[in-house]
This record gives structure tokens, sequence and C-alpha cells, in this order.
């Protein structure tokens, strides 16, 4: 039978993925071991939350995550592995990474690791690796199959899993408001709050013009009429486009430029986005 992937998600940088990486393999060569991203913003949950959320719906049932974003390391917080109901596993401090993953797919089961018997020997006076000495190490022996689930250690209630608030979104007649809530980094784009269902609900078409206001606080950082298209190439070159991600929520980006950059925007609940049709402004 053939053994689960491993994924593993950090803020480690060039750091630490290595390392994981060896202690997986020494437990078990045979396993097939993946990076998934160590570019996450240092010490910051809701982007480890974000990430999982990508990747997850598109890995096959009984995955392995490792997902370490972990500001609180070598504190009381749970070193945990979650059973999802698509049948994969996360394995992660819990502080809130796994909160949009309890919306879907959904948590079956969490289980606290037993540091007595799932932690790489040797490195029980040190705290501040928990990624290689503790979180991939008992993902390796999970995939390798050494432990089941039950072998991870005691479990606790999924109620108990910590989560952070979920930015929202308003909608209403040809107007919806949001959250900046993530950046594609690479591409210099970002995605909201407010998902493609709301836009159809407000009645924005393909095609059109919309109104677009995005504020940090009180300040207004754009204020621009937009074109609400399927894709970028349906602007020219530099031109700002709102459109539907592939994460299911409305986006906005510059065809082959940089949207972020060229506007200093950054995403979180201080950051707002007010998109409205055009003949309704």
């Amino acid at each position: 039978m053939m053994k689960p992937s491993i994924v593993i998600q950090t803020d480690f940088g060039n750091g630490g993925g290595g390392a994981m990486t060896g202690v997986i393999k020494t437990i078990d060569p045979s396993l097939d071991v993946f990076q998934a991203n160590h570019n996450i913003e240092k010490f910051n949950v809701r982007e480890a939350a974000r990430n999982l959320n990508h990747h997850v719906p598109y890995w096959p049932s009984g995955t392995v995550f490792v997902s370490v974003v972990d500001p609180g390391v070598g504190t009381a917080r749970r070193a945990s592995v979650a059973k999802l109901k698509n049948g994969s596993y996360v394995v992660t401090p819990d502080n809130g990474a796994l909160t949009l993953l309890l919306e879907n797919p959904g948590v079956e089961a969490i289980r606290i690791i037993d540091e007595t018997k799932n932690r790489l020997k040797g490195t029980e006076k040190v705290s501040i690796f928990h990624g290689r000495d503790l979180f991939a190490y008992c993902a390796g022996k999970l995939a390798a199959g050494i432990i089941d689930f039950e072998g991870v250690g005691e479990a606790y209630p999924v109620s108990e899993i910590v989560t952070y608030d979920a930015l929202g979104y308003e909608v209403e007649k040809g107007m919806v408001k949001g959250y900046l809530t993530d950046m594609m980094r690479t591409f210099g784009n970002l995605e909201t709050s407010i998902p493609v269902s709301a836009g159809k609900e407000a009645g924005f078409e393909l095609g059109e013009k919309v109104h677009v206001i995005i504020k940090n606080q009180d300040e207004v950082k754009v204020d621009l009429t937009i074109p609400f298209e399927a894709s970028f190439g349906w602007v020219k070159e530099g031109e700002e486009v709102v459109y539907n991600s592939s994460d299911g929520v409305i986006g906005v980006g510059i065809n082959l430029g940089n949207f972020i950059e060229k506007y200093g925007l950054d995403f979180g609940k201080d950051w707002t986005i007010t998109i409205t049709k055009e003949e309704t402004k």
C-alpha cells in the first residue's frame, strides 16, 4: 500500500526545512516529502492558515501536512495533529493555523503530540526547534505507519481548537465590502474576504467597470474605477483589473505589474475594500 506524502510549510525562509526533511527521511527513506512554502511571513499564523487552505483541497486523502509558524514555540501552546474530515492530517502548533480548515473540509478529531513517545531522541533539552524535533518527527512516524492517529497522543475536544476571528464581508445590491486578507507576493496581487458568490449577488458582471476604494483604517490608499474581467489579459499591460481568484474570492491586480507595490498595500483587519458597480457609485 502506497504511503502518504508529507507536505511542509513554515516561516523559516531558507533555513530549517532541510533538517525537517532529513528527520523524516531518517524515519523512512521511502517517504515522499514536498516543500509547499517556507516563505510565510514570520510569525503570521493567519497566513499559515490561508496557505493550508490553499493546499489541502488539492492533495490526496491521507496526505500529512506539516505547518510550522510557531511564535509560541516552547511554551504551553499545544503541539497537535488534526485529522481532517477528508482523511488527511495536519501536524501543527494549535495556535490558529487550523481556523479555516474547521469550516472546510472540517476537523474530525485532534490529538496532542505525546513528547515522551513522538519526539526526536536527543532533543529533549531543546525547546526552540519543534519543527524538526517534534512536528517533522511525529509526521514521519505517522506517514510511515509506525504510529496510527491514536498513537499520536491524547485526544482533546475539537471545540478547544484555537481560532482567530475571521474577517467578514457585506453585500447589497451593487456593492460589496470586506477586507484585504492575502497577497500573492510573487505577482503583486491581493485577495479579499469577499467570496465570488457575493460579487454575483451584488450584480457584478464580467466586462463592466467597478469603483474600488481601499483604505488603511481611515486613509484612502486606492480610489479607482477598474474593469471587472475574467483574467489579467483582458486589460492592457500595466492596467488594474478586478477578477474572481482561484481561491473563490474577489481579487485585484495589475496585468504584468505589481498592484501591491504600486499602491503600498498590506492586509489584515485595518485594510478594507469597497467595490461598487460604476453606475450605482
